[in-house]
């Protein structure tokens, strides 16, 4: 049966315990693994690191919570289905189900546009140092002007939308998608 890890930093880690085990021993040992901190000190002992130890907080571990799931409460595209979920660094865990967290989901589509943007200025970069040798004026103003609306797209590209399905076919005109 999966369940859902909320680690300290907010973020979810989906785990998945495979067969019967009353005493969620494999649970146990994952969450201790995932609650370890920079150190990576300590063993797991299954009689001393029960869930509920884990739960409140360990010497050398931040305290983790955890959840039993199902599919259906995982959003639309999930790992359990064995796809990559989108934008599964902002799922947040309601309690009952996963939702998406649509500002943070933004924030990590304008990170995918940039790499690409940047992608492109260096490209432009190298074009415009072309026209400087060749004395170009006119293709230096094109690539500058060219150069200035790649640099824009952060403050003006619009990704307001209401679902993950929609704000993943969002995408700067200016920019080929391969992010």
């Amino acid at each position: 049966m999966p369940h859902i890890v909320t680690m300290p930093d907010g973020s979810l880690a989906i785990i998945r315990v495979a067969g019967p085990d009353p005493e969620f021993t494999k649970l146990a040992k994952s969450m201790f693994g995932l609650s370890r901190d920079s150190d990576k000190t300590g063993t797991f002992n299954s009689t001393t690191h029960s869930l509920a130890a884990i739960r409140r907080g360990i010497p050398g571990h931040f305290p983790l919570s955890s959840r039993e799931c199902t599919e259906s409460d995982l959003p639309g595209e999930n790992s359990l289905r064995g796809v990559e979920p989108t934008f599964r660094d902002a799922w947040k865990d309601t309690g009952s189900n996963v939702e998406v967290d649509m500002p943070k989901a933004r924030g990590i589509h304008m990170d995918r546009i940039r790499a690409v943007r940047d992608t492109e200025l260096a490209k432009k970069d190298i074009a415009f140092l072309r026209a400087v040798e060749a004395g170009d004026t006119g293709a230096q103003a094109t690539i500058a002007t060219e150069k200035q609306t790649l640099r824009d797209i952060p403050q003006t590209f619009d990704l307001t939308t209401r679902t993950p399905d929609q704000l993943k076919t969002k995408w700067p005109d200016q920019l080929s998608q391969t992010g």
